[in-house]
């Protein structure tokens, strides 16, 4: 019967009050409850008592050891980093700062932005009709399969993030005058400025620019500021042999 939960039964098998699990849904999807008089006069008692236990055997279970199913029809990208600069930005965003609330939903729709491109043709849009009907249908898909693949795309994420933040910090240009007049504040233009640079990088317009490749996009960036960086040491080190110069005089 374990076999028979979906992902829209998370929420109520992560309960931790028993008393607050509305057991109705495992009785009919995973027990065939039928609400017949046959059926509430012969087998309610038997089909609540049996999903009161499933549920007290699956709260058993560590779901953050769940791993991602490869053989899973919905299929992942190669790379969190191949998925687009704008399904990136929606995925972090769910992922940080989702309404989790509905636990079904939002692993749903974190594992719907992941992987609708590398499973839809159309473009991917959270808005459109094509990505809801995509993320519903996820939630009548195995629990421990969806489970899995959530915790594949926050571990990629997070795996992603240190990665490139360290790269960046090594390259790192601090000036202190743009500090000092409140340029630390530009970093909330940093979407519209990536954007720009890169319809001007690649020759495209804004709207294909949305669907170049995050790893793309951030490895232009970071060549950009490795170059920065590089200037920055002819810099100093020129403005050193200035310095070496004037003290001989």
């Amino acid at each position: 019967m374990i076999d028979k939960l979906k992902l829209k039964h998370v929420d109520v098998l992560a309960e931790v009050d028993e008393s607050k699990r509305d057991l109705s849904s495992l009785m009919l999807d995973v027990f065939g409850y039928k609400n017949t008089f046959f059926g509430k006069r012969k087998m309610f008692l038997k089909h609540f008592k049996n999903s009161f236990k499933l549920a007290q055997d699956v709260a058993k279970i560590d779901y953050k050891e769940m791993k991602v199913n490869e053989d899973s029809h919905i299929i992942k990208p190669e790379s969190i980093d191949s998925i687009s600069y704008l399904a990136m930005l929606d995925l972090t965003g769910m992922y940080n700062e989702g309404n989790r609330e509905n636990l079904a939903l939002h692993i749903a729709n974190v594992n719907a932005i992941a992987t609708y491109e590398e499973n839809k043709e159309s473009d991917y849009s959270m808005s459109s009709l094509y990505f809801k009907r995509y993320r519903d249908n996820l939630l009548e898909l195995n629990l421990f399969d969806m489970v899995g693949l959530y915790n594949w795309v926050i571990e990629s994420l997070d795996e992603s993030a240190k990665s490139w933040n360290e790269r960046f910090m090594s390259v790192e240009v601090i000036d202190s005058d743009l500090d000092s007049v409140g340029g630390g504040a530009l970093h909330q233009f940093n979407v519209v400025n990536t954007i720009k640079g890169i319809c001007k990088d690649f020759n495209i317009g804004e709207k294909d620019a949305w669907y170049i490749s995050y790893n793309l996009v951030m490895t232009n960036s970071y060549s950009k500021a490795y170059e920065g960086y590089l200037q920055d040491q002819i810099r100093i080190k020129q403005e050193a042999k200035i310095k070496a110069k004037n003290k001989q005089f």
